[in-house]
């Protein structure tokens, strides 16, 4: 669940729940993409073991199991986990006002590759990160160049998936950091939103949407 600060609310669209900061008054509803597109019982699990991922105790069992769901099923494993970053981004927007689209923007893959000394690392990490970031506006704005752009980012060249696996689990990892600094938990948030709504019948609704 959030933190103190943040809370759900019920709206008439019994596909969505509106997630409402009261420090700020801002508020956004989020919605469970069409089953057809990307099933909610999928996203939980992802937030599951990206939750197990985060925690060293359980990291190794957690990133086994996302290689695992990932060689079987590349594509939804990382729309999946690419959702669950735009709905963070979300999240850090009602509490800091920061629109989601630069929050995303400012995602990159940290590590000791950075620096003057290794600008073609440089190059080649940024354009791994340039992926994932197009994965996450795509959930985020569901945009139809964008969603097709990151499908095509997806499969070529084949066994890319494995990489951007490891670093979006990266990325995610400094969002977290991000949403922990501004006392936002992101503790089954998609679990929440699975238990209280139920499958959209439109697949062109849109899954994160401004109430204010």
């Amino acid at each position: 669940m959030p933190s103190a600060g943040l809370a759900w609310q019920t709206l008439s669209d019994p596909g969505a729940l509106a997630l409402v900061d009261a420090e700020s008054g801002r508020a956004a509803a989020l919605g469970r993409p069409h089953p057809t597109d990307l099933p909610m019982v999928q996203i939980v699990d992802l937030e599951r073991l990206t939750g197990g991922w985060l925690s060293p105790a359980s990291r190794h069992q957690s990133e086994r199991h996302l290689h695992e769901q990932a060689d079987a099923d590349p594509e939804h494993t990382m729309r999946g986990l690419c959702w669950l970053m735009a709905m963070w981004a979300v999240a850090v927007h009602l509490r800091t006002g920061w629109q989601p689209t630069a929050i995303v923007g400012s995602l990159r893959i940290s590590g000791i590759w950075r620096g003057i000394d290794a600008p073609e690392s440089e190059r080649v990490w940024e354009a791994v990160a340039e992926r994932i970031r197009v994965g996450v506006l795509a959930a985020l704005t569901g945009d139809t160049a964008t969603v097709i752009r990151f499908q095509e980012c997806l499969r070529s060249p084949p066994g890319i998936t494995s990489i951007l696996l490891d670093y979006a689990l990266r990325m995610i990892s400094d969002l977290h950091v991000l949403m922990l600094d501004h006392d936002i938990d992101p503790r089954e948030m998609a679990g929440t939103l699975a238990l209280y709504t139920v499958d959209p019948q439109d697949p062109s609704t849109a899954c994160f949407r401004p109430l204010t």
